[in-house]
């Protein structure tokens, strides 16, 4: 891989954790979301770096959420509003990291094919 698109998917993975979207972050960086993802692809550390990305950024939501909390609790926000703001959160995180299984499951289970399972049993 090139030393700048290496830097771009760097950018990316930045962006993405200050809460752009995946096309936002990869024009910023100056990168297609066809080139981002043929590097995901390619390389199973990339596409660990860009889930821990959306991790962080999923906790950022939830600090997000606990402020709002503390406004309410303080009186500084009305509960509509806060209600509002909580839910707005809540869907950012869950579109970030999803319960379902992570959008390159399939490429780790192609790489993970090779890998032979081994069970043990005690008698």
């Amino acid at each position: 891989m090139k030393k700048a698109v290496k830097g771009q998917l760097s950018s990316v993975f930045e962006y993405v954790r200050q809460g752009s979207s995946l096309y936002g972050a990869c024009k910023k960086a100056g990168l297609t979301t066809r080139e981002f993802y043929k590097n995901m692809e390619e390389n199973r550390a990339l596409r660990e770096d860009f889930l821990l990305a959306l991790s962080d950024y999923a906790d950022q939501c939830t600090d997000d959420i606990r402020a709002l909390a503390g406004l309410l609790k303080a009186g500084d926000i009305d509960g509509s509003t806060a209600k509002l703001l909580i839910e707005t959160n809540k869907w950012l995180a869950n579109k970030a990291c999803p319960d379902e299984k992570s959008p390159f499951a399939d490429m780790d289970e192609a790489c993970d094919e090779k890998t032979a399972e081994i069970v043990v049993k005690f008698v």
